[in-house]
């Protein structure tokens, strides 16, 4: 499967969205990874409202909207999410996730689930026709900067394996988390194929960004 690379902007200062946003451009990266937080689902509080309008009017790139908060389908309309962007969002955080992976594809987004490391897989199973990509949080949501949970890699084949059993063999498998170019490479033997990356991974700085991107996809594909 093609391989994806997602940057995370949460990851960038906000004085370089910008020049980013070229850099990710000039590369040909597959979309822009864009966390929404609230701070019950997770102890954390972003991206907001702003950054999204900002980061739509500096680049064409699609945006994968990734909603890490309770009753996800409230914060869709409020961002106004835009034709053409991914939504993916946490399961157990909505009280109907089959109807909200419909209302996504409705608006002419990609649809996709979130599952954090002890998320069961059964929501992705009652799920699997409608998903058009499964993202695993292989850290605890909320935070940059923490470790691969043991288990990551393990889940991640278990997933492989449900959808290809569905028949959905070209069905993208994201990671997400602690996706250094060690770890990414053992994911990738797993059954990932999409990465999103931060600065454990190539957002170090914008003179290095693409030396390092080039190198990562690179390991990635010759994995």
């Amino acid at each position: 499967m093609e391989i994806k690379i997602s940057p995370s902007v949460m990851c960038c200062r906000v004085e370089e969205y910008k020049p980013y946003l070229e850099l990710f451009e000039k590369v040909g990266l597959d979309s822009v990874h864009f966390d929404v937080m609230d701070g019950k689902y997770v102890k954390n509080v972003m991206l907001g409202t702003t950054i999204y309008k900002d980061i739509k009017r500096l680049s064409s790139l699609p945006v994968d909207v990734h909603i890490m908060a309770w009753a996800p389908e409230e914060f869709i309309p409020y961002y106004d999410v835009q034709p053409g962007d991914r939504i993916s969002f946490h399961p157990e955080t909505t009280a109907q996730p089959y109807k909200l992976l419909q209302s996504i594809k409705e608006r002419g987004c990609r649809a996709g689930l979130v599952l954090n490391p002890g998320t069961p897989l059964g929501y992705l199973e009652e799920c699997v026709h409608l998903v058009d990509y499964v993202m695993l949080m292989t850290v605890n949501p909320g935070f940059a900067g923490q470790k691969m949970v043991p288990d990551a890699l393990e889940k991640i084949v278990r997933i492989r394996r449900l959808l290809d059993d569905y028949g959905r063999t070209e069905t993208d498998l994201l990671t997400d988390g602690n996706t250094t170019p060690e770890n990414a490479k053992l994911m990738k033997q797993a059954g990932a194929n999409a990465f999103v990356v931060g600065t454990s991974s190539i957002i170090k700085g914008l003179d290095v960004f693409e030396d390092l991107y080039y190198g990562y996809k690179k390991m990635l594909e010759e994995a």
